[in-house]
């Protein structure tokens, strides 16, 4: 007897725990696709599709839905605002039939016991459908701000941010490319195996690769399921790992024999990659304040086929005398607000409200005063971020060099290959962005300590 699995009722699921119990997009969606492992491969990759989808666009969905309803989606139930969210993101951009698009969601009211609701959620999707040609955004010229939240579904005080430094075209172009749905990226393990090799052996598994776009050693997947039941993942011939990581790397340039400091480690797929340039010679200290991903890393490490990491409980705000100077290169990539990672967590701009920002900075000072002590004279200090926030990239550095006198910046240029561009390599340090290097957001600034 095969089990039947209703794809838009695990989405709606889903999306209820993400938004009303405060889960996270990535866990949720891996412990609800894991709970219904008898979907087919199809069904997930819709599941999926629908969630992320919804969350990208959640800011405009809703303005749709209040057009039509008198009853407004911050009063609905839960289930029943999920079942209309997901049903209009199937009808705006997944172009499902009208008909089946009503049907279900009708079919998923009454099966939660919320019959009585089934009219008016049948009666809220007719109407947006009757009336989609009227539902209108407010004005480009006039409404600037209103116009880019509610098409592209970015908070105003973000957009306010971005606008302060940037210009209304460049915050645009980010804010498409931000919800356009990203492929997986590997590194590579050339400690076991090639790309060539990988590539092809992929390839016969049904999956699209392509080449990184700035890296030899990067690939990006489509059509892929499970990572975890892949081969050539069990066999240890890659890692996840995205082209704006990757480059914090190079910018660290790690070589054979260097002695290393991660201070943030987890998931550790920086000092995977470092381990590999280093040709497994040398030593990586791996710290992080997580004992659960800790473990995760050295798993990770033993997968690969690494032995020369080694992990350390450490909250990397607390001085530790047994590192003073002892490292040729330290890599701080620290916590931070995680606004470039939006392609592929698109809840955190529905999560954030910049108000964890100030106390963010102080924690990233913290870290970097710290570091500041380990390196050797004469070592490198790299500091990374995943966030576009001018507070915990360009000021850190600002303030990382007062502190510091013993610091300087160092041209990045010979690390970078010629696909990356920016007018700030020279001075040390570079943002990525996601709609002109096809990367997650992210910050890297390479200071070395004077001899």
């Amino acid at each position: 007897m095969t089990i039947q699995i209703n794809p838009r009722e695990i989405a709606a699921e889903a999306l209820v725990t993400i938004l009303k119990e405060e889960g996270y997009n990535t866990t949720v969606l891996q412990k609800i696709l894991r709970q219904n492992g008898a979907m087919s491969k199809k069904d997930r990759a819709f599941v999926t599709e629908l969630v992320n989808g919804c969350l990208r666009n959640l800011y405009y969905i809703d303005f749709v839905i209040n057009n039509v309803s008198k009853l407004k989606t911050e009063k609905m139930k839960p289930w029943i605002l999920a079942v209309l969210r997901t049903a209009v993101y199937q009808f705006f951009f997944m172009n499902v039939p009208e008909n089946a698009l009503c049907n279900e969601a009708v079919n998923l009211v009454k099966k939660r016991g919320l019959s009585k609701l089934a009219g008016f959620t049948n009666g809220v999707l007719r109407n947006i459908i009757r009336q989609k040609d009227t539902i209108v955004l407010p004005q480009e010229k006039e409404n600037p701000l209103q116009y880019l939240s509610l098409k592209y579904s970015h908070p105003q005080w973000l957009l306010k941010m971005w606008l302060h430094d940037k210009d209304y075209d460049f915050v645009k172009a980010l804010c498409k490319q931000n919800n356009v749905s990203p492929d997986v990226t590997i590194a590579v393990n050339t400690l076991l195996t090639t790309k060539e090799s990988l590539k092809k052996e992929l390839e016969q598994e049904g999956i699209w690769v392509k080449e990184g776009y700035h890296y030899d050693m990067a690939l990006h997947l489509s059509k892929t399921s499970d990572m975890g039941k892949m081969n050539a993942f069990k066999q240890g011939k890659f890692h996840v790992q995205d082209e704006s990581s990757i480059t914090a790397v190079t910018v660290l340039a790690p070589k054979e024999n260097d002695v290393i400091l991660d201070m943030c480690a987890a998931p550790g797929g920086k000092s995977f990659l470092m381990a590999e340039k280093m040709q497994n010679k040398g030593r990586i200290y791996c710290c992080d304040i997580h004992e659960h991903k800790l473990e995760l890393l050295q798993e990770g490490a033993k997968r690969l086929g690494i032995s020369i990491i080694d992990t350390k409980l450490q909250n990397g705000s607390i001085y530790q005398p047994q590192f003073q100077y002892f490292f040729d290169k330290v890599l701080v990539d620290a916590p931070c607000s995680g606004l470039g990672l939006m392609r592929k967590k698109p809840d955190i701009r529905l999560k954030k409200n910049g108000n964890d920002i100030d106390s963010l900075v102080i924690l990233q000072r913290q870290i970097l005063h710290q570091a500041a002590k380990y390196v050797k004279k004469g070592g490198v200090l790299v500091y990374s971020t995943c966030t576009l926030c001018k507070k915990e990239n360009e000021k850190n550095i600002e303030w990382f060099l007062q502190e510091n006198q013993n610091y300087q910046t160092e041209d990045i240029t010979p690390f970078l290959p010629n696909t990356i561009q920016s007018e700030t390599k020279k001075m040390g340090y570079i943002t990525l962005y996601p709609h002109i290097h096809y990367t997650d957001g992210f910050f890297i600034c390479r200071l070395k300590r004077k001899e």
